[in-house]
Formats: C-alpha cells, structure tokens, sequence
C-alpha cells in the first residue's frame, strides 16, 4: 500500500512548477470546491474544480496516474498560468493542479489500484544510485600501502614494491603485494584476496586512502602505457611485473611527488637493510669549500655531491633522504655532478681569478647557503647584507624610479655591476623586489622603472602601497615630485574679517599651492574624491584630516567659484563657523571676535534685553520669553528662523508678542483655512490695539480690502495662490507662515506661492517642521532664508542623498541649522502641565475579518511579486499603495470594502467596550480615523450603543466647526469623532482627557498632532492616548515605520537651544529615511 508521502514523493519528482506553497495556500483557503477520481483501464483520473483566489472565476483541474508504473502521465487546468507553461514544462502543475492533488491525497492511498504495492520496488533503483553519487565509506575499516624503493645497480633504474594491511598494523606485520596485476583484477571487481588468516583485502567493506588511491592510479597509467607500447617493448622490460613496478626514468620525479605523504623505505640496491626515508621539496645542503693553494683556487665538495636518481637530474639522493628541489637548482647542479664524479677536488689557474670571484663564488651561494671561503677570498670581494633604496622622480609627465642595492657602502643600480669592488649579490633577493616592484605596477625600461598606471591606482599606491616598499627599504623622492603633498594644520591659515555691506570676508591659504587650483580641489571634495591631482604632478590627499576639516568648512560656506583665495560669507552662517571652528579645534583662522560677537547672544538669548511690550494683555511665562526674545534676536540681525516648540505652548502668543513689540510694522500671516478666526479671536485677545485684516471670502470681497490700513493681514495657504497678484507690488516688513509644514513639499503651490511673498524678514511656526525627509526642512528654510541650506539640488547632494552611506552627515546639518530652530516640549517647560501616558492596545480581528483579510492580502502579495518579477514595481505605486490601503480598511471595518458584509469587527468591538469603560470612569473622549466613512459607521455603532457623540470632518464649514468645537468644550457630549487631517491643528479640546487612535498613519508627528489637541496648556488631567492596533496584520508595520521616523525627528529636532546647547547626537543610532510605501511592500503584508 502506498502512503501519502510516497505519493507526494513521485508527484513532486515527476511534475514541474513548483507551487507547493502557493498550492497550500489555495487548499487551506478551502477554495477546492470538488474532487472526482475516475478508473479509465490503466490511468486513474482526479478530477477537481477550484474557485480562484480572488473569488471571480472557477478553474476544472485534471491529473492522469498510470496505476502500472505508478507514475504522472499528463495535466491539465484551464487557468491562464497553465496555458502559458503546458508546452514549455513536462506535466506543468499550477497552484489549481497542486491543491487538487493534496486534496485527493486521502482518497489515493485507499484506492484498490494502488493497494499491494511494494515500495522498496519503486525506489530501489534511486537508491542504489543515491549511494553511489555520495560514495559513502564512513564505516568502511581503512587500509594503508608503504613502499619500498629499490634501484639497479648496473643500469640505475628505479623499481618499487608495496606491502598492503589494515591502517593500524605496525610495518613489520603489513604483506607484500606479490602480484599487482592479480590485485588489480580483484580491486576493480570487488574480489576479495586472502593474505593469511588475519587479513584478507575485500575492497567491499575495506577502503583505501586519498594518497593510496593516487599511487594506485599512478601505476593504472603505467599499465595502460605498457599496452600502447607492447610491440616496441622487449620481453621482461614491463612497467609492472609480479611485485614490483619499474619506473620510466621519465617519470621518477612524478613517481616521488605521487609518494611523498607514504611511508617510504630504500631497499635494494641503496643500504644493506631497508632504511626509512623522506622526501624534501627543496634544495640539498650541499657543503663547498673555495680556498688558494699556492696561488690556485682549490674547490671541494666537503661531504660530496647528491646521487641524481633520475635521467633528468630533477631527483637526488642526498644522506638517507630524497630532495625534489626547484628546477632551476636542477639545472646549474648538472655540470658539478659531472665534474665531482671525476675529482673530488677541482684546481682552478689563478689566471682565472677574475671569473672565480664574479661567476663562479656567485654560482656556487646561488646552489648553496654552505659555501665556505678563505680569509685570502674573502678580502678581494664584498659579501654584506643587500639592502634596498627606493628614488621617485617626474620626468616630464611620467612618474619614474630608480631601484639601488646597497652592500656595505657601495650602492648602485640594481641592473647594473659595480665597478669598484667586486660584490657578491644577493640574487634570489634582489629577484624578488624586482618582482614586487612588477607586481605594484612599475614596468622596467633601460634600467629604469616607470610607474605607467592611472591616477587612482597611483594615488592609492602612494597613499596604501607605499608602506610596501618602505618595509624592504628607504624609499626617497625628489625637490619635484613628493608623490602625495601633505598639508598639515601649519600649512593652512585664515582670516575672517567683516566686510563693506553685511557679510563676512575670508582670505586663506592651503600650503604652496597656487591659488588657481583651489576651486578644482574644492570640486573635487564636493564630489566624493579621495584626492586631487595638482598641475606639479603632485597628489593631494583630500582625506588627511586636517585638510578635509578646512575643506568641509569651505564647501559649507562657499557658494560659487572662489577666486584669489578669498570667500564672501553671509553673515547667517557666523554662528556656524564659530561653532565648527570650536568643536574642531581649528586655531589656524584669525579674527573670531566678529563671529563670537553673534554667537554669544545666541547662546544667551534668556539675558537679553528686550522688553515685553506693555500693550499685551497676557504674563508670558518663562520659556514664551525666551522665545519672544529669541524672535527679536533674529530680527535683529535680519535672521529668519523656525519656532518650533511642541503643540500647545503658545507659539501663537510669541508670535503676537513679536509683532506688537514691532510698533510700525506690516505683517502678512498665511494659516490653514481651520485657524484663521482662531487667529483674530488670538489677537483680539491679547493685542486689541493692533488691526487685523482677515483676507477671506469672496474674490470680489477680497479685492476690496485696503490692506494698507491694517497691521496684520491673514490669509489662508488656499487664498494666497489665487491672490499672488494682490501681494506681487507690496513688501512686508515680517511674514508669518502657521503650520509651516503647509509648504514642506518644495514642488507644491503652497511653496511656490509663500515663497513669492516680499518680506525683510520670515519666520515658520510648526510643531512639525519635518514630517518624513529632510527635503521638507530644506523647504521651509528656503522660505525663511533663502540659499543659506543652499539650492535643492545641492542640499539633496550634500545631506539627503548621503543618509544611509554617512549618517554623519547629520551632525553637519545640525551646526547649520541649530541656531535658527527653537524647539521646546512641554514636559520640559511646563512642569504643572500632566503626564502624557500612551498606550497601544492589540485586538484581534473577527474570524470572518481575518478571514477575508487573510485572502486579500494573499491576492495582494501575488499581485506585488508579480509586478517586482515583471520589474514594473517603481511604476506602479498608486496601485500598490491602492491593495495597502484596502487592507487598512479591512482591518477597520470590512463593511466599507465589501458590500453586504455580514461578519464581526474586532476593531469596532474593542472600541465600544473601551468607550463604555472609560465614561463610566468619567472621562471625555476624542477618536480619530482618516476615514471619514469609518468615522460615520463608528457614529452609527455607538449610537445603537445609546453613546451620545460630536462629530468633525473637512466638509463641514469654519464657522459651524468652532461652534461645534465650543459647546464639546462646555460638556456636550462624551465623544468627539474627529477626522485626522480636519481635527490635527488648530483646536483646543483640553476638555477631553483621553485620546484613541482608531487607525494608525504613517506619520507619528501627524498623530501627536491630534493627541496635543487635548495635551496642552489648560490640560489639568492626566491625558491617555490609546492606539488601537490589528494583531497580525499591516499596522504592526505601520507602528514600526512610525518608530523609525520618529528616530529622524528627535535627531534634528530635539535641542535646548535657548538654555545654550547646540543639537546632541548620537554617532552610533541607526537611522534611515524610509519610503513607507516602498517598506511596507518590501515586507511581507501579514505574518
């Protein structure tokens, strides 16, 4: 009988495709609607129908089993995926084809036509191959072959014989193979041999090792060569012949490297008895001794020269021991063998005195670290340590050099000989740098070498490579060429000095270099270079530190090319530069009084001097002075900057108090459409003896407006651009964006449209200046000061691009932007304010809503993949972005997806019950969604659960809205259904004190928005904010993302400023700015 997995087995060996898994998923969706199994003579035919994933179409499924072979014979489906694979693919099976299968899997196994069946049968063939493809011979006992060398004394010939037996019998106890060829014979076919009563090879349960294997291969080939010459071979010259082997003279060397790692033993024809032996791949220490004798060289051979074992003299015999020394060796022994053959002793003519000490002593240390000279010899020549120097040079635009050895005190080109003395050289030394040099790149031409490689292998030679040629010896170079120019903090000086209108000047210098190059090399630092190559040939290193501290503060405070060393300098980039010179500890730039005179009342802005003025009609706190002054201290010096204190600390009041304090001043305040009336009731409150002008209504009503009567004109972001041509003739004296973020987008007609706007001086409220990327406070900082962050392309360059690849980048772009940022939270200001306690409560979703949910994200991850395969992702983000937002309303309330839909709402349930609980404990609540139909099916929910509600979206109208908002505030009503977007500025609900998230957006800063509605100044009850999140499903990863952005913020918009510290940072935090669509999909939508 076959059983499931045997089934499964031959069904994934015998069809393609591979949609287990996506078959799986068809069947665990319950969408195999039917299954039919029919006997048609020999095949078994399973018949199925199965609903597709999107529930829109039905598939018919068919898979023929031969019951013979018990094997696939065909498939069939009518979906689109199979059509395109059936003649590309043998028996293609879909996601339909698999489900239908394990379907049918239980059915299979009781089937009468598959009963009785021997599965050892169907297998055994794939088994025995299995075995062989893995050549398992773990527990196989293991043998060992030890040699036995032997030599002809008449002819010289090499013969072996071999003694075989288990790995862990001693030597004295192994068997001679007496005949190799019968071994041979049972070795190939399994023959067991019996050797005597303790041992019988049987290469079945023996196994031979890796070495032993080589050699038996090595004497394989001699048998095969025996066969290609046996016609020219007289009788008794076989290579392999009862127990020995003879070995071709040709082939003696390779014979002893097939041996090298056995045990080896010199028999016959060497000692009397069989000695041990080893073999060495290296030269033998052969012993000469060189001395005059009545004015004659006599030459010895102390202990004699090596016995060469083979025709090519590339194997010798030297003591008990077989040397395999180099071939070059092998070469230049050849003619004193022959010579030490004849004599022992070599006489040399004194008339040859020359060639002795220049070729022949050379010759001999070349064969020999044991060569032996007489005082006499050793006085007509120099034998010392070679030592290396190194000479760089520019010859025209090559880079070249010069190789000199040195020995004792002579030096001279390594390619030629000296002529004073005669030297005996390190050779096999010299040969070696030579090649280093070669291997570096240096090409030798004439004696010389030339450097011919490109700048960037040369510089990273000179700066990385170098240290190569310093290990071996001193490296020199010449008055023009220096190969990499150091500039170090003495070689740069600057001085900073206040110029004719309000900026600064500085004049620098870097080192020698001329002037004119200063603008290739500051390019060059701009564009990620690792150095700049100068007009002498020279290479700067534009990563030596102190350099590249002076170029990073020239990039940041440079704009165009700079000519003569001198630099202009807007003033508002003085506290930078201060700043960075502190923090870098630079003391090479003169004339910090000017910058220091700026700074400081930065970094005192509390002891300032600026008087409240006596026309308000509010106490400023502590912390609303500061930044009151703060303001002033900027308009002082004709600043912009950000207020960016958290929501809720009066950012509205500063701003009043500024511009009351400003007697004669024109200002133009551009608010959301929600907050223009927030802002008059504001000024009629606290400053009754300006006038203020609310630029609103009609086109007709507003061009009628004499605006030049006014203090203060506020209009919305929506009005501006459709007035531009009422403001294009009149310049502000102050401009006022609220809720700058409005113009966080640097392409949006919001931007275009406040950025049109002529004023002296421009300042940005928001509680959150950047939202997702740092092209958004690129943005606002381009309306408050345009060009100090620089143009968009070259900011984007310089800080948005460089994020992930150097996060410290960060920290540059906080000295700049520091100084003009006040940000303050208010559990750091408000001490009476209280606590803020937040919550994420998981609920799980319905069984039905999981269940549709699960299906849709299913259909939405193929969809993804697909497109990710078909390389059409980047393309198609509104529709991806599309399928996420569907599945976010599927965790809310699947009734706004689909129609009719008649399951449960584990979200919905968790909020009615949390409502319940909360008004019987007193509280009033706020709940946000951004759907504003999820909004109108809460209201109908809890109004069947008799919970009394407010309600606000964008279609209501401004004044109706403050009225609604008014009458919350007085005690109408426990909940206040709020869409996100309508309700996340500009109100004050300090009457609630808890607030729920019903869905999560992908920007934290938008929901603490909402939640500082209520968390504010006027707040006396501890507020809770509740995030309700689906387990399981995309707003986990939503919650993730949050935390992520939430990173980026603190990182540049947390400081304390005013108290006089510059943004802290922590070097190690990881951080990255995210795409969320593209994060989201990258995961995978469900776990």
């Amino acid at each position: 009988m076959l059983t499931e997995d045997v089934l499964l087995q031959i069904f994934n060996e015998q069809t393609t495709g591979e949609n287990y898994l996506k078959g799986h998923r068809v069947l665990d969706n319950d969408l195999v609607s039917s299954i039919d199994i029919i006997d048609e003579d020999k095949l078994i035919c399973i018949e199925g129908t199965v609903i597709s994933e999107n529930l829109f179409n039905e598939y018919n499924t068919k898979i023929e089993m031969d019951t013979g072979n018990k094997s696939i014979f065909s498939t069939y489906c009518s979906c689109q995926d199979y059509e395109k694979n059936e003649f590309k693919k043998t028996n293609y099976c879909c996601k339909h084809l698999t489900a239908t299968f394990y379907k049918a899997l239980g059915d299979l196994v009781q089937h009468e036509a598959l009963k009785g069946d021997d599965i050892n049968s169907i297998f055994k063939n794939k088994s025995n191959v299995l075995s062989l493809l893995l050549g398992d011979e773990k527990d196989k006992e293991e043998l060992k072959i030890e040699v036995y060398i032997n030599k002809n004394q008449w002819n010289g010939n090499i013969t072996a014989e071999f003694k075989i037996g288990v790995k862990s019998t001693s030597s004295s106890n192994l068997y001679v193979l007496k005949d190799i060829n019968h071994f041979f014979t049972c070795y190939y076919n399994n023959v067991p041999i019996k050797y005597s009563k303790n041992f019988t090879f049987d290469i079945k349960k023996q196994k031979l090792s890796t070495k032993d294997k080589r050699l038996i291969s090595f004497i394989e080939t001699l048998k095969e060569m025996e066969k290609d010459y046996k016609y020219f071979r007289k009788k008794g010259d076989e290579c392999v012949s009862g127990k020995y082997i003879i070995i071709p003279k040709y082939l003696v060397r390779e014979f002893f490297e097939i041996i090298k790692n056995h045990r080896i033993y010199l028999n016959e024809g060497f000692f009397s008895r069989p000695i041990e032996t080893e073999i060495l791949f290296e030269n033998p220490a052969v012993e000469f001794d060189l001395k005059t004798i009545k004015d004659n060289y006599v030459l010895k051979s102390l202990s004699g020269m090596p016995e060469s074992l083979s025709s090519k003299n590339d194997v010798f015999l030297y003591g008990s021991t077989i040397y395999l020394p180099d071939y070059e060796f092998c070469y230049k022994i050849s003619p004193y063998l022959k010579v030490f053959n004849e004599a022992r002793v070599v006489t040399i003519d004194k008339a040859q005195e020359d060639t002795v000490l220049k070729k022949l002593i050379p010759n001999l240390n070349f064969l020999s670290d044991r060569v032996t000279l007489s005082k006499t010899i050793r006085n007509k020549v120099v034998i010392d340590k070679c030592k290396f120097n190194f000479y760089f040079n520019k010859e025209s635009k090559n880079i070249t050099l010069i190789l000199k050895v040195k020995y004792g005190q002579f030096e001279f080109n390594i390619f030629e000989d000296c002529d004073e003395k005669i030297i005996y050289r390190e050779s096999k030394r010299e040969s070696q740098v030579i090649g280093i040099l070669t291997s570096l790149g240096f090409e030798e031409v004439n004696g010389k070498f030339y450097f011919l490689m490109g700048d960037d292998y040369i510089f990273n030679f000179f700066k990385n490579e170098v240290f190569k040629l310093q290990e071996i010896g001193e490296v020199y170079y010449s008055e023009n060429f220096k190969g990499i120019k150091s500039i170090g903090s003495k070689s740069i000086n600057g001085d900073i000095k206040t110029g004719k209108y309000n900026y600064l000047e500085m004049d620098f210098k870097i080192g020698d270099i001329d002037p004119k190059e200063t603008t290739g090399i500051l390019k060059a630092f701009r564009d990620n270079l690792k150095y700049y190559k100068l007009k002498s040939g020279e290479y700067l290193d534009l990563e030596e530190l102190e350099l590249k501290k002076f170029l990073k503060l020239l990039d940041a405070v440079s704009y165009n090319n700079i000519e003569d060393n001198n630099i202009t300098i807007d003033t508002n980039k003085a506290i930078f530069i201060d700043g960075y010179l502190e923090d870098n500890n630079i003391t090479y730039i003169k004339g910090k009084k000017e910058l220091n005179k700026i700074r400081n009342k930065f970094k005192n802005v509390d002891k300032l001097e600026f008087e409240i003025p006596k026309e308000l009609h509010a106490s400023l706190r502590e912390y609303q002075k500061v930044g009151y002054k703060w303001l002033k201290n900027l308009d002082y010096f004709g600043f912009g900057g950000i207020l960016g204190d958290e929501m809720g600390l009066g950012k509205t009041l500063q701003t009043i108090t500024f511009i009351l304090s400003s007697q004669g001043s024109k200002s133009l305040i551009i608010v959301p459409t929600s907050l223009v009336y927030n802002w008059i009731d504001e000024f009629e409150k606290f400053a009754p003896t300006l006038k203020v002008l609310p630029v609103v209504g009609t086109k007709e009503e507003r061009d009628a407006l004499h605006m030049e009567d006014y203090d203060v004109i506020i209009t919305t972001y929506n009005l501006l651009k459709r007035d531009l041509k009422m403001y294009s003739e009149r310049e502000f004296d102050y401009c006022i964006l609220d809720e700058a973020q409005y113009i966080k987008n640097p392409n949006a007609q919001n931007t275009k449209a406040a950025k049109q706007i002529k004023a002296k001086t421009r300042f940005a409220l928001s509680g959150t200046p950047m939202e997702n990327s740092l092209m958004e406070l690129w943005s606002i900082f381009d309306f408050i000061m345009p060009g100090y962050l620089y143009d968009k392309n070259r900011f984007s360059v310089r800080y948005y691009k460089k994020l992930k690849e150097s996060p410290e980048v960060i920290e540059d772009l906080n000295r700049l932007i520091a100084p003009f940022i006040l940000r303050r939270k208010k559990k750091d200001v408000i001490v009476e304010l209280p606590d803020k306690i937040e919550k994420t409560l998981m609920v799980t979703l319905d069984d039905k809503q999981k269940k549709v949910y699960k299906t849709y994200a299913d259909h939405a991850v193929d969809l993804i993949e697909k497109k990710v395969k078909e390389d059409e992702f980047k393309n198609s983000k509104i529709e991806i972005l599309s399928y996420i937002t569907k599945l976010r309303q599927l965790c809310l309330d699947p009734s706004i997806v689909i129609n009719n839909y008649s399951g449960g709402n584990g979200k919905m349930d968790a909020l009615v019950e949390l409502l319940h609980k909360s008004i019987a404990q007193g509280h009033r609540i706020l709940v946000f969604s951004q759907f504003t139909s999820v909004l109108k099916n809460i209201g109908e929910k809890i109004s069947g659960e008799k919970i009394p509600f407010s309600y606000l979206d964008g279609t209501i109208k401004l004044e109706e809205r403050i009225n609604i908002v008014k009458k919350f505030n007085k005690g109408k009503n426990p909940v206040f259904l709020i869409s996100l977007k309508a309700g996340g500025t500009g109100l004050n609900l300090t009457s609630a004190d808890v607030v729920i998230h019903f869905d999560p957006w992908w920007n934290t800063a938008v929901e603490e928005q909402a939640a500082d509605r209520t968390h504010r100044i006027g707040q006396k009850n501890v507020v809770e904010v509740i995030k309700i999140i689906a387990k399981g499903t995309i707003e986990e990863k939503i919650v993730l993302l949050q935390s992520e952005k939430k990173k980026l913020i603190e990182k540049l918009m947390e400081n304390k400023l005013a108290a006089g510290d510059y943004f802290k940072i922590d070097k190690q935090s990881p951080w990255h700015q995210i795409n969320c669509c593209i994060v989201i999909l990258k995961m995978h939508i469900y776990n």
